[in-house]
């Protein structure tokens, strides 16, 4: 019953706060990424805070972005 109803018919549209978060936050990822990826690579002193932390903030804005990525797909 459960599964029967969560079939995506044809004239279901992507949700647009989701579409956009998800763009927001595959965007905002990709910047802490590539700063994580610069100050290692270029910074002098190495902070392991600064680099837990944008870890950690890559690693769920980027989740979340494909998570609702997925969502809009009806995957």
């Amino acid at each position: 019953m459960l599964l029967t109803l969560m079939q995506i018919t044809n004239f279901e549209v992507p949700s647009l706060s989701l579409w956009i978060l998800a763009w927001l936050f595959l965007i905002i990822g990709l910047v802490t990424l590539m700063i994580l990826i610069i100050y290692t690579r270029y910074g002098r002193e190495i902070s392991i805070k600064l680099s837990v932390i944008s870890i950690v903030i890559t690693s769920v804005l980027l989740g979340f972005s494909i998570h609702f990525f997925l969502l809009n797909f009806g995957i």
